[in-house]
């Protein structure tokens, strides 16, 4: 039987009134120091995982076409069908042909194929509106030098293709 008239504190051991006991953390209070931790850490590696880094965006700009149609430009102007070559992305899916005045799509696989096909498919007529025709801002991706003829409509696509930048992507032929 429990006796009333004990005090609960009588019953333990004393250490010189002092309270020193308190001073040392309990396993209980060093693993709430721990999870504190564990969870400050997540809340940093999350602030750095969604925060801007300064990193160059992965969207293109106007300087990064222009310095690529520059590029472009220059090859055309000595006729640098490699160069040219290099600034095409691959495969291309429409690429228009002109034969007797009936416009033709056609697919240029790779570079070796536009290369052996260079004089029919980048002729002095599609060079010449080139040089004298200014580009036009589709979207921020996206640019084009069209240029019209009697009924039709010519047009050198250009789009950003990441990583390789700006490239040239198809050469068309429409109504106007």
């Amino acid at each position: 039987m429990i006796d009333p008239t004990r005090h609960f504190a009588q019953d333990r051991p004393t250490h010189g009134g002092d309270n020193s006991e308190n001073l040392l953390p309990s396993p209980h209070h060093f693993g709430s120091r721990i999870k504190l931790a564990a969870q400050i850490l997540i809340f940093a590696a999350t602030l750095i995982a969604i925060a801007p880094c300064g990193a160059t965006p992965n969207t293109p700009d106007e300087n990064q076409f222009r310095t690529f149609y520059d590029q472009f430009l220059a090859a055309v102007r000595t006729n640098d069908k490699t160069q040219i070559a290099d600034l095409i992305e691959f495969p291309v899916k429409a690429w228009a042909r002109e034969t007797k005045g009936n416009a033709q799509e056609i697919v240029i696989q790779n570079k070796a194929d536009f290369l052996a096909k260079y004089d029919s498919l980048f002729t002095p007529f599609m060079r010449s509106h080139t040089l004298k025709t200014k580009p036009q801002k589709i979207s921020n991706d996206h640019y084009a030098v069209i240029w019209d003829g009697t009924d039709v409509e010519y047009s050198f696509e250009f789009e950003y293709a990441a990583p390789r930048g700006f490239r040239l992507t198809s050469y068309l032929i429409g109504p106007r």
